[in-house]
């Protein structure tokens, strides 16, 4: 910080620590942006502190970004199965005490023998035919999203699941039918 730069990049800056310290670590990279005028990426999976301190978020997955926008548009209408994966994965304020949080399920894929087709598919259940040949592209605009699904779906899946739907349940409700192999 010496040197006064226009980037820093901060790789987990807040694992490990408890919430005093946490926050105290924020206050100071926040005071340092100010002070030193320096753009900050921010590399973590902590998804408070993403909400809390970011403006724009990338969501990644084996090593490719599969979704990115500002922090409202990837909080308020995630377009990509991980993305939901990862929200329906940490517990909320607003929903009760009872309600199962849900693992994103399976195992990451190899970096060295990718599967075919979307990194991602052997883990979605939203998983369709695309998905297993074409590695799908980020598409362009504020909110890019780099997954088969059609748009109409996308939005239906998520309202689906963000009302406590299963994720068999929400892929009925996208128009995607049943699938095999894939447990809810």
């Amino acid at each position: 910080l010496l040197n006064e730069p226009k980037l820093l990049i901060a790789d987990e800056p807040t694992t490990a620590l408890d919430v005093t310290v946490q926050a105290q670590i924020l206050e100071l990279i926040d005071s340092l942006q100010q002070k030193l005028n320096t753009a900050i990426v921010m590399i973590t999976h902590d998804l408070g502190v993403v909400a809390e301190v970011a403006e724009r978020v990338a969501v990644m997955y084996a090593g490719k970004i599969v979704e990115h926008g500002t922090v409202e548009q990837v909080f308020a209408e995630p377009k990509h199965p991980y993305t939901w994966g990862l929200l329906k994965s940490i517990p909320r304020l607003d929903t009760p005490r009872d309600v199962q949080l849900v693992p994103v399920g399976g195992r990451p894929p190899s970096l060295i023998n990718r599967p075919s087709g979307c990194s991602f598919h052997p883990r979605c259940p939203f998983e369709h035919g695309p998905c297993t040949v074409t590695v799908p592209q980020l598409d362009g605009g504020e909110h890019a999203v780099a997954c088969h699904l059609p748009p109409e779906a996308k939005s239906t899946i998520w309202a689906a699941l963000n009302s406590g739907a299963t994720p068999s349940e929400a892929r009925a409700a996208g128009g995607l039918g049943a699938q095999e192999g894939v447990s809810s």
